[in-house]
């Protein structure tokens, strides 16, 4: 074929092969060419992903159809269990313990029976507990458009991997925004699914409350067919949106203290919205500031929940845990258990009243993250503006982590800006978070 298939989106990738342009195994070789073990891959799975191509080049060959990701090449976050591999979920410790996975996650099980071939593991923050995706045990790859800058957490190798190429599409997890932000920071798009909606077996737990698994893609088509991929549903044609659409765009916490790169971007949105005859409600909603005021009053669910699972793990790590992820953890320590009982209690009733009071918008918009993407050097060696950029980085997505929901972030500005587009709807609307995210990139694009 003409095209590089490694700069082809999933859906493009898919039409090639079915065209008889290019074959799984030789598009597969194209891609274990260029990946190699460093901060962005932790392992590449060559033997199994050529397996797995020649298995979807026979099916192929013999004109059996099992779906879009039949041979596509997809990193996987290294929290995601293996069959016979180490899940390191970017911890040195956890890979010196050299504890292989007996099968695969249900969702690992998934991709594979829809055909995709997994080229390896990616990197991420230790533990998948910061918005940043610094890693000092494995290194920090840098974001694809400038490598001075951070990358995104925690699932920052899955989304460097499609950003520069080495990968179709990816897998990460979201339980502050981590899926949404590194695919922001690098101009793609990422899917935070609804809580529950996909098992969590097999993924090293952060939050047992929050921890959602979600693709990152090059286009929202493609987010689409892997999130039914991993929903085990059938292909089915991307969602469509019809008529003017009604967008919730609080100010409150969302739009405040935003950098005037990322403003200025968001309010030339919000223009070409209104310009095209979409309607934008910008009333303050005080219940943002509850949300917000949860983890404060009573300490994160991740925090919480992650010291109850990994307290021993924290004791007698070798190498020890990244100081500024143990922190974090170890913030709750001393909490009496009712904080997490209230924090539970409370959330769940303003998630309730959150939604409630939205039944008439189509979705809520706001800008992915509040920054851009800060300087590596700025952060790495100083822990007050670690803990300050991460808290800016992770503040609007964590927001939907609380209220559930879908929310799929998508490119509003120049690819490497890193400026990102958040789409937020209710619980079990991915369908309709992924159509009216079309709707704002045809707006963006007209």
């Amino acid at each position: 074929m003409e095209r590089d298939p490694t700069t082809l989106t999933l859906t493009e990738l898919a039409r090639a092969y079915r065209e008889g342009a290019c074959t799984p195994t030789d598009v597969t070789e194209r891609f274990l060419e260029r990946i190699e073990v460093g901060p962005t891959w932790r392992i590449v799975l060559a033997e199994r992903a050529r397996r797995q191509a020649a298995a979807a080049t026979r099916a192929f060959e013999a004109g059996l159809e099992v779906g879009p990701l039949m041979g596509i090449p997809l990193g996987l976050k290294d929290l995601l269990d293996v069959e016979g591999e180490i899940t390191v979920a970017g911890s040195a410790a956890l890979l010196a313990r050299g504890e292989r996975a007996e099968r695969d996650a249900p969702v690992v099980a998934r991709l594979d029976a829809a055909g995709a071939v997994f080229l390896g593991k990616t990197h991420m923050t230790e533990l998948a507990f910061s918005g940043l995706g610094l890693n000092m045990h494995f290194g920090t790859p840098g974001s694809v458009h400038d490598p001075s800058r951070v990358p995104g957490g925690s699932s920052s190798g899955s989304a460097i991997a499609v950003g520069a190429g080495d990968a179709t599409a990816a897998i990460g997890s979201d339980t502050g925004g981590s899926v949404r932000i590194p695919a922001a920071a690098q101009g793609l798009v990422g899917l935070k699914v609804s809580e529950g909606s996909l098992p969590t077996e097999g993924a090293f737990p952060l939050s047992t409350t929050l921890d959602t698994i979600g693709p990152i893609t090059r286009t929202l088509e493609d987010a689409w067919a892997v999130w039914r991929a991993l929903r085990a549903m059938p292909p089915a044609p991307f969602p469509r949106s019809e008529g003017a659409l009604r967008f919730a765009v609080p100010p409150t916490v969302l739009l405040e203290d935003l950098e005037d790169e990322v403003r200025e971007a968001f309010e030339a949105l919000l223009n070409r919205l209104e310009a095209a005859g979409h309607a934008l409600d910008r009333s303050p909603r005080p219940l943002l500031e509850e949300v917000q005021g949860l983890y404060g009053r009573y300490g994160s669910f991740a925090a919480h929940e992650a010291l109850a699972l990994h307290e021993a793990l924290l004791d007698t790590a070798s190498p020890r845990i990244d100081a500024r992820v143990e922190d974090r953890i170890r913030a709750v320590q001393g909490r009496p258990a009712s904080d997490y009982l209230r924090l539970g209690y409370a959330r769940d009733a303003l998630r309730r009243q959150w939604w409630q009071d939205l039944a008439g918008f189509d979705a809520v918009l706001a800008p992915t993250i509040a920054i851009r993407p800060p300087r590596i050097v700025d952060v790495d060696g100083d822990v007050a503006r670690y803990f300050e950029e991460n808290g800016k980085m992770l503040r609007n997505t964590t927001l939907f982590n609380l209220l559930g929901g879908a929310a799929v972030t998508t490119p509003m500005a120049a690819v490497e800006r890193g400026i990102g587009a958040m789409i937020a709807t209710p619980d079990g609307t991915e369908a309709q978070a992924l159509a009216v995210a079309a709707r704002v990139r045809d707006v963006l694009a007209g």
